[in-house]
């Protein structure tokens, strides 16, 4: 089977979505030599963020993304409290059942928020949130 190491994503403020996704855990590895990317860890898989340069793009809904991708935190409420403290838009509650998010009781299981980019982010606690995926 194959293993995934690697994602990139295209970025409108670089230093923002890196201290973003520093929110959500993970590890700044350094600046890309051309200046133009930013590298990030799980410890296991690669972020790249890139710098994005190019005409402004129509913001998505959630729901209408082409792509999205989950996380999975040690402390899901303080999570939370972190990204709504930093004015992260929170999505959903419960990234399967997808209720409205109840701004001031953070979710039980999980949870859906924008980065700076509008790209959603599936954030739960729970090791068994996707099938298929081993801890």
């Amino acid at each position: 089977m194959a293993s995934l190491r690697h994602i990139a994503i295209r970025a409108g403020d670089m230093e923002a979505s890196r201290r973003f996704y520093e929110i959500l855990g993970l590890k700044y590895i350094g600046h890309r030599p051309s200046g133009k990317g930013i590298d990030l860890t799980d410890g296991t898989l690669n972020m790249t963020i890139i710098q994005y340069d190019g005409e402004e793009r129509q913001p998505l809904e959630e729901g209408t993304e082409f792509v999205h991708f989950g996380l999975i935190v040690a402390d899901l409420e303080c999570t939370y409290k972190a990204l709504r403290e930093t004015g992260a838009r929170l999505l959903r509650d419960d990234v399967k059942i997808r209720d409205e998010i109840d701004m001031e009781t953070p979710p039980v299981r999980s949870f859906k928020v924008a980065d700076p980019d509008g790209n959603v982010i599936d954030i739960t606690c729970a090791e068994d949130e996707w099938r298929g995926a081993t801890p």
